[in-house]
This record gives structure tokens, sequence and C-alpha cells, in this order.
């Protein structure tokens, strides 16, 4: 007993050491723990537990294990052996792909990397019999047992392409000493590629061979077999693989331009916010013609948000890949009445219509020096990239046609800030030639005019692992997704934001978004939002919830069967025994409290590290989110969009995806509970003025007419879709809108009995006003106004209507009637006219038994003419007073109704007067005779016997 409690006590010491640590990354924390261990055995300057070991090189490769890599292992593996090194005598990852890009290969060339070196791993045993080294827990650190090495020597050979993706039918493959890692071992004599059936040398006899071309007629990932000699004439087999596209002859549909690049003119050339110099932009396009050549009625579509190209045109591009769609793809849709038909093809209907589409795709170009990522470029400068294709277009288009532009997401910011910009400098200058956009309809197609949003807990996650834990492939979705120009101008919340509000990129959001409010709206053209998310205020999930959970035990997770363990089986030694033995990441929606000051996890995560029986947080960090008037982002009406679910999701078929960050280790060790999120909030997408409050209901109005929409007409679904949905519906509401016939905008309120308001009585003694539920103005709906013929109109607007009663009408029932001639309904509301009458008040009994003194009975008046049980529910506004003398009484909600209890035998006058909201009867009286109950007799006594009844 006395054993346990000193463990537990030492095991409290640990952990209050180790929350010292927990602010520095793995390496940090394993030096810390290592700085007494003689570094003298570690010959080859790499010790491989200072990483974690994503790339699992302890294991990868070794003994008679054949395993296969790829370019992110590649880069993962590279960088590791980097930063496990003490001394850094080899080029670090970014300078290695400095390199390969310096080579401007050509997009159907694979260079081949190649790591071929030895390391260190720690050997610290499992138990405290086996333990090679000390552990004193009052210090958490490790040192030397007298005359034991505590690490082993090992050699890893890891070989894979230096690209993702390769584009042709004849693809070469080819080697540099440039990408080559050999520091220490065996050295590589002879190095075979075997793949699609062909086999050639990239290393023979210690010479690099030139390459060789290899054919392929499908697309895919690609297996490549490697054969390696060594030079003590030992072989290795291993594996990696590459995805290759493969050009496909596809039938063109009607005529089609060729893929045509575009450049800014010099007067539109763009100064980044970060950027020294000012940058012509590029795009590419194609248009699709209407049966001939000729461009005589044009609508442009926009691509959005697409870092890297990955979606190309149409299917006919180069580097086109399926799993990524096209932008011509994205416009089809399927039929929501026949979900056997195959997807319908906006872009051929549009064609029937007379249209020339042209399609504007954003590509990866070098301008002036610069490499640009135009899918996730500067937004002014996609615009004004833009610009310039409608001057092209313009000066070259055959006929009067006016243009129509259709801006889905992000292109829906590009195309508002050109025809914006376009308005203004033809304001100032009047040079009908550059400025005149010569368009008649713009369509934003769930763009985010307020900022788009990526859950805080997903990026904060990812920058987790990237920096406390090195995986590159987060370190890329960093660069390529987070800390480009677009992202840090649209996103509401980034993740370089250590606060638990929602705060954008500095110098980026703020600046482009009151740059985007102070140049509004384009005016001189007709303006229509298309809106994917919920304009009723359904919440995209639920508030503080976790969306996603990664909890696994490293071994389970990473299952590779490790060496001298016995029956331990995959438990890892010091590597990721010590320093990694399971790992948590916990991801939740920011709180969609709209006060108070209690906090919510957005993100919480760290690595638990294990010795014998001591176990500690190796680094552990959570981040908060505060509530906020408006709500929360994450679950908030909208577009949505499943981040979550790509960061948990494998790749099983292309590299591609820089979304799968961190599946290389935990793989099954990832629970999608959400998948989705809210990406474009729906008041974003209308540019909503008026509340900030992200979940708020506003399907009921018209807000074109209530001035909360800058935009002529708009579209919205009554429950969330995925952004950038197209729909049978809201294709025919946009076809209707670009036949120039003007919808009204989609609007979700049932009208019912309950959209009537009003008094209940109509009354000569006030005004009488009744009010149906419906926007003021502009509604879109015509009333027609009837009422009974006890009641006189006096006035009436389209929604209100003040009456007031015929003659003095007392004690009557009437109605009030608002026809609604678009929907072909009535609204037909009973009222009260006039003061009501006693003459036809009726007190009656409830029950079968006598009246009995010290007995309680149950009373209740009736109006018998007319009766008011067929007035209607709301009993429109009746209330009773009662004057009951000698007796105890008890009321009830319902006033009609009292229970009375006498405190004598005799007659009982009970009086009842009935009021409503024009005034009062007088007390209408009933005798009623009280008895004795007879011994034996009676029960309940819940009746009443009136005299003469």
């Amino acid at each position: 007993m006395k054993k346990i409690k000193f463990y537990l006590f030492v095991l409290f010491l640990s952990l209050q050491l180790q929350a010292q640590l927990t602010n520095g990354n793995f390496t940090t924390e394993v030096d810390y723990r290592l700085q007494n261990i003689s570094k003298t055995p570690i010959t080859s300057n790499i010790l491989i537990d200072r990483v974690f070991p994503v790339a699992a090189l302890q294991e990868f490769n070794q003994g008679s294990r054949i395993d296969t890599s790829s370019y992110t292992h590649f880069k993962q593996a590279w960088s590791e052996l980097y930063r496990a090194s003490y001394i850094k005598n080899f080029s670090a990852l970014a300078q290695l792909k400095q390199q390969v890009t310096t080579k401007n290969y050509n997009n159907s060339t694979v260079p081949i990397g190649i790591i071929n070196t030895e390391f260190h791993q720690g050997n610290y045993g499992t138990t405290s019999q086996n333990a090679t080294v000390n552990f004193d827990p009052s210090t958490s650190l490790f040192s030397n047992k007298p005359n034991i090495n505590p690490f082993i020597k090992k050699q890893t050979t890891v070989i894979a392409p230096l690209v993702a993706k390769v584009f042709g039918n004849t693809i070469n493959f080819t080697t540099d000493p440039l990408f080559h890692l050999q520091k220490q071992g065996k050295t590589i004599k002879n190095l075979q590629i075997q793949t699609n059936g062909s086999t050639f040398q990239l290393i023979n006899n210690y010479v690099i061979q030139s390459g060789a071309n290899i054919s392929y007629t499908t697309s895919g990932l690609k297996n490549l077999h490697f054969t390696i000699t060594y030079n003590d004439n030992s072989t290795k087999q291993t594996h990696a693989k590459i995805y290759v596209h493969v050009p496909t002859n596809y039938q063109a549909r009607g005529n089609i331009s060729p893929l045509t690049e575009i450049v800014a003119n010099t007067d539109l050339a763009f100064q980044g916010y970060d950027e020294n110099q000012a940058i012509s932009g590029k795009n590419k396009y194609k248009i699709y013609y209407n049966g001939d050549n000729i461009l005589d009625k044009p609508i442009v579509i926009i691509d959005g948000y697409d870092p890297g190209d990955l979606r190309k045109i149409d299917p006919q591009s180069d580097g086109y890949n399926k799993e990524s769609s096209s932008i011509y793809e994205l416009m089809s849709y399927d039929d929501d009445n026949n979900e056997s038909t195959p997807n319908k093809d906006l872009v051929n209907e549009l064609n029937t219509l007379g249209y020339d589409v042209v399609i504007v795709n954003h590509h990866v170009y070098d301008s002036g020096g610069f490499e640009i990522d135009g899918g996730s470029d500067y937004i002014e400068r996609n615009a004004f990239t833009l610009i310039s294709l409608l001057r092209h277009i313009n000066a070259t288009k055959v006929g009067t046609e006016q243009n129509v532009i259709i801006g889905p997401s992000m292109g829906g910011l590009i195309s508002r800030y050109a025809l914006a910009y376009m308005e203004k400098q033809f304001a100032l200058t009047g040079n009908n030639t550059k400025w005149n956009h010569d368009t008649r309809l713009w369509v934003s197609f769930d763009s985010p005019h307020q900022g788009a949003n990526i859950p805080i807990g997903v990026q904060k996650g990812i920058q987790f692992f990237a920096d406390d834990f090195g995986v590159e492939s987060a370190k890329d979705f960093i660069n390529e997704q987070l800390s480009k120009p677009a992202p840090k101008q649209m996103l509401v919340n980034h993740f370089t934001n250590d606060t638990n509000l929602p705060v954008g990129a500095p110098y980026f959001r703020d600046r482009f978004q009151s740059d985007l409010d102070n140049l509004g709206m384009p005016q001189n053209l007709r303006k229509v939002a298309l809106v994917n998310g919920s304009i009723t205020g359904e919440l995209n999930g639920i508030s503080s919830a976790k969306y996603l959970e990664v909890d696994a035990d490293i071994d389970t997770v990473i299952a590779l069967p490790f060496f001298g363990l016995g029956g331990l089986g995959a438990i890892l030694t010091i590597g990721a025994n010590i320093f990694a033995d399971s790992m948590l990441g916990n991801f939740y929606h920011t709180t969609n409290s709209k006060s108070g000051t209690q906090e919510s996890f957005t993100f919480d995560g760290g690595l638990r590290g294990k010795f014998l029986w001591w176990e500690w947080w190796t680094t552990r960090t959570n981040y908060k989110s505060k509530p906020k008037s408006k709500g929360s982002y994450d679950i908030a009406p909208g577009g949505n969009f499943y981040a979550q679910q790509l960061l948990a999701d494998e790749s099983t078929s292309n590299e591609q995806f820089i979304y799968v960050l961190v599946n290389v280790f935990i793989g099954t060790g990832a629970t999608v509970i959400d998948p989705t999120h809210s990406f474009i909030p729906t008041k974003s997408a209308l540019a909503y003025q008026g509340s900030s409050i992200l979940d708020e209901n506003i399907g009921g109005i018209n807000m074109v007419c209530s001035g909360n929409t800058p935009f002529d007409n708009y579209f919205a679904p009554e429950n969330n879709e995925e952004h950038i949905t197209l729909t049978s519906t809201n294709v025919a509401w946009l076809l209707e809108e670009l036949n120039g016939t003007p919808q009204l905008p989609i609007v979700y309120k049932s009208f019912d009995i309950s959209s009537l308001t009003g008094d209940t009585a109509v009354c000569n003694n006030k005004t009488n006003i009744y009010n149906l539920d419906i926007p003021n103005s502009c509604s879109g709906y015509t009333i027609n106004w009837t009422t009974s013929s006890n009641i006189q109109i006096q006035a009436h607007t389209n929604n209100s209507l003040i009456v007031t009663p015929i003659n003095g009408t007392t004690d009557a029932v009437g109605y009030v009637n608002a026809y609604i001639q678009e929907l072909d309904l009535h609204l037909h509301r009973k009222v009260w006219v006039g003061i009501p009458s006693p003459d036809f008040l009726h007190i009656t009994k409830i029950g079968s038994y006598q009246f009995y003194a010290n007995q309680w009975t149950k009373l209740k008046v009736e109006h018998l003419m007319p009766p008011v049980e067929l007035m209607g529910s709301n009993g429109y506004g009746l209330s009773y007073q009662w004057s009951v003398p000698n007796s105890q009484i008890r009321t009830f909600t319902d006033t009609s109704m009292i229970d009375v209890n006498p405190f004598a035998t005799g007659q009982l006058n009970i009086g009842v007067k009935m009021q409503n909201q024009c005034g009062c009867t007088n007390y209408k009286y009933q005798l009623f005779n009280v008895t004795q109950q007879s011994s034996g007799g009676g029960g309940g006594g819940h009746t009443i016997r009136p005299i003469g009844n």
C-alpha cells in the first residue's frame, strides 16, 4: 500500500513538473527529458525519437518488410530525419522542394527522391527489470545506466516520386543527386524501377541513368516497384504510389473555343497588401457557343476559390481529375422530381436558350517572375483580370445583347468587385470603351459578401499538428489553403487569431471587407442572389457540440509489428512509448450563446507520454470560444461544407487532397460525429442589412421590400444545402430571371388565421384595426377585404383595415375576411360586435347531484343566443364576473366557470355579468335552492337546482 502511494506521489510530482513544459513542441519535450543521456553512441547524428513518428521510419522497410511510400510520405520522412538531426548537414525540406522547382520539369516528368541513410532509435525497455536507462520521477529526466548503450542503429530506405500527380500518355521518370539523402550506411549500387509492365534502371553501378519513358493508357494511382542493390550486394524491395492522369479524347458537344489565356490590361495591374509591386493578373476561359462560332449572347460564369487549380474548366481540360470535378460539371443538377434521371446539364440548357457560355478559370501562372495561384489570389486582382476579359468580350461580341454574369462562391465577390469598380470608373471618366460593363443581370451564387467560415477548431487543430508534431501535410494546408490572400480576405475567423472571439486575418480581413463595402454593389443592372443556406433559421449543427474526435493509442493506430517486445506486441519503444503513447484531438463547434461569459472548447488536443507506470502530457493545448451577440458561425444557417469530414478521410485514390492532413497516423482513430459546418452564412450570401444575429428566421418577410438586402431579388431554401448546389427548383427560378421575367423572392410564410390580427370585438367607442402579417409594400400580394353586414369598413390599405359597427349594433357576432388573390386564400376571423347583453346569459350546473350546503358545486355560465361555444376558441375576449353571497368560491382561468360552497341552506341569488373589449353587461341573477344533504345519500354534490327548473 505504501509503495502504491509512493508511486502516486511520484506521478503527481512528475505531472507538476511537466506542466512547465507543455508550451514547447515535441522535440523540445524530448530534448528536455533526455538532456542527461550521453549522445556519443548516436554516430548517425540522427535520433529519430526527437520527432513525432508520423512517417514511422522506425519500422518502414525494416527487415523483411516491404512498404509503400508516396510524395506525402517522402516529404514527411525527409522532414523527420532533418528535424531529428543534431547537426543540420543536409537540405531542409523547403530547400529540397525549391531544388525540385528550379529544375522546371514539365508536367509529364516524375523526379524520384531517394532516402538511404542510418539513424538511431532509443531502446530503453518496457519494464523496470529490462530498462536500459534510469528515470528520476522528481525531475522527469532520464540518465544513463553504467556501461549500457540505450540506442540502436538502423538504416532506412525510402524511394518515392517528388510530385503527387503527373499528366500525359508518356511519363518520364528521372532522378538527381540533389534529391538523394545518403549520410551513412550502405550505399545504393543499382536501382531498378518497374511500372506498367516496363522495367528500367535509375542507377546502374552507382551511375545515375538518363531516365526512361513509360506509357499509360488509363488514369489512376500507379504502383512503382523498386529493386535496390546495395554496395554489399544485399537487396531490398520497396514501393511507391503516384497518380497519373491520362488525357481522354472526349466527343466535343457543339462548338467550343480553345482554352484561351487573358492577361489584365496594364491599367489594371494590382498590388497586394503584402506585395512591393503591382502585378497583372491572368485567367483562362473557354466559350461554349450556342450553335455557331459567333459570340452574340454572352453569359459569363466565374470560378470561385480553388487553390492549386484542381478544378478545371471541363473534363476535356489538361489536368482534369474527376474527384475534383470541373466548373462545367458543377453547373449540373438533379431532377428533384425524378432521382433516376441523369444530371441535367445547365450549360447545355443555356446554349439551347441562345446563350454563349463563357467559363472562366483561375489558374496557377507566372507574372513578372512571381508565381501566382489564381484560385486563392487577391480577389481584387482576379476582379481586374475579369474587367479585362469583359473589355475583350464587349469589343468582340456581335449584336446588342448585354452580358449576364454568374459568380459562384468567391466568383460572386470577384464579379461584384469588377462590376462595381467599372461603374465607379465610368462615372469618373465617362470612358465607355474601358468602363461600360454592358451587363444586364448579375447572379451572386452563394457568395460570402460578409465573410466565409471554416471552423476555428479545424484551423487550430491543423495548426497544432503542424507546429507541435511537424506534420508536413498540415503545414501544406496552412501554407496552401489558409495563408493565401483570398482565405485571409474572406474568413471571418482565422487561425492567426489567438482570442476566443471570431477575428479575421490581420491586415487582410477588415481591410478587404471595408474596401468592398465602400465600393458597394453594382447598380446599373439587375442583381439577384441565389443562396444555399436556410432562410428560416435552421442550424447546421449543435452549439458547442463535438463534431470530430481523435482519441487513440498510437500503437493501435499505426499498427506496426515492432520488434523485441514479446507478448507486448505493438507497443512502441521510447520514440512512441515514452513520448507518444496516445493522442487526443477533439474538435467542437463554437458556442451559439448570444450572451454570458461561459466559454466552450473549439479544439482540445494533446499527446500523452508513458514510461513504466508514469504518464504525462508531452504536449497539450486547447482553444475556446466566447459567446457573441451574433451567435456561432460554425452552425449558423448557411450553405454548408464538410471540412471536418475531409480532415478525417483517407485519400484512397489521389494525394491531391491537401485536406487530408493527419490520416498518416490517425486513420481509424478519427470519428466524425457531424460531417458538415456552415461555410457561407445565409445572411452573408444575402449581404443582409439588419440584425447581426446569424440564426434569425428571416424567411417570413420579403427582404427586398423591407430593405434588408441590396439585391433586387433572391432565392433561398427552407433547409440548408451544400454550398454551390443547383436544384431543379432554384434553376427554374434562375431561368425565369435570365428570360427577363422578374420573380418574387421566396418567402416561407404560412398564412393562417393567426396571420390576421386585431381586436376581438368591434366597438363604437374605439378605432377597430385589423392587420394581415405581410410586408407593408412591394409584397406581391393583393388583398381584398370584406366584412359581415353588421360591420362597416371605414378605411383600408393592402394589409390593414379599420371598421366600425353599423348603427350601433350590440350583442352580435360578425366577421372580417381577407382574401389573398395570388394564393386564392380566405382568412376568416369571427368577432363580437358591440357590448354584450345580459338577456341571453344562463347559469347551469355541471354534474348530476343536488346543490348542498357546505359542499362544493361547479357552475358554468352559458350565452344562449348566439352560443359562445360556436364562436371560436379565443372566446372573443369575453370574461365573466360573479356575484355569489354567503358562500366560499373558487375561480378558474376560464372565468365562465366557478366552484361554490354555500355556508347554509335556503335560497341563493347568484349573479353573473359578461365583458368584452367594448364594455360590460349588467348582472343577470338566478335563484337556487340550497338543501342539506341527507345522511347516507347523495355524493359529489356538484349540482345546481335553480328555482323553477
